[in-house]
């Protein structure tokens, strides 16, 4: 008994450490990504996940800086254009990943940015490449959220390195 209530323990305590600190952060505008001069804005949203796995073939969809533990899909809405990630990579469209379900972007920007589609296209190809696949804990559509937003909240119109 003592030693399941340790490794439940453990475990708890390794989710914590793996997470970012999501209980900080707010909807809406950081003050860390101001409007600045022409820079366009960009939106974090959510789906269901329970609509998206709902009827889905087994294997096709798997239970995927907000919250990167959260019972939705999140994804980045830039220029028109979604940007997400899941078991089966990165993807960029002008239509979410499963559009049955409803989706939710932020009524507010959660910031602005100078960088092109390209970019950010590229960025999103490359994702895997730079912080590998998929993973329920440490990367999953939260994480790829939260790093497409320090990209995108750059101050300049250079796209990062490892997008190139």
């Amino acid at each position: 008994m003592r030693f399941v209530l340790i490794c439940r323990l453990l475990f708890i305590c390794t989710l914590f450490l793996s997470v970012e600190s999501w209980w900080f952060v707010k909807s809406g505008n950081s003050r860390g990504c101001p409007r600045r001069g022409n820079a366009r804005p960009y939106y974090f949203g959510t789906t269901h996940l329970g609509c998206m796995l709902k009827g889905r073939q087994k294997g096709k969809r798997s239970v995927p800086l907000r919250g990167t533990w959260d019972d939705t899909h999140r994804y980045i809405y830039y220029r028109g254009k979604y940007f997400e990630f899941s078991r089966s990579g990165s993807r960029s469209g002008y239509s979410r990943l499963d559009e049955h379900c409803r989706g939710k972007t932020e009524r507010y920007p959660a910031g602005y940015s100078y960088l092109s589609l390209d970019c950010i296209e590229r960025c999103v190809r490359r994702y895997q490449n730079e912080y590998g696949g998929y993973n329920v804990v440490s990367n999953n559509c939260h994480n790829f959220a939260n790093r497409m937003s320090e990209v995108l909240c750059r101050r300049s119109y250079q796209c990062p390195s490892w997008c190139n």
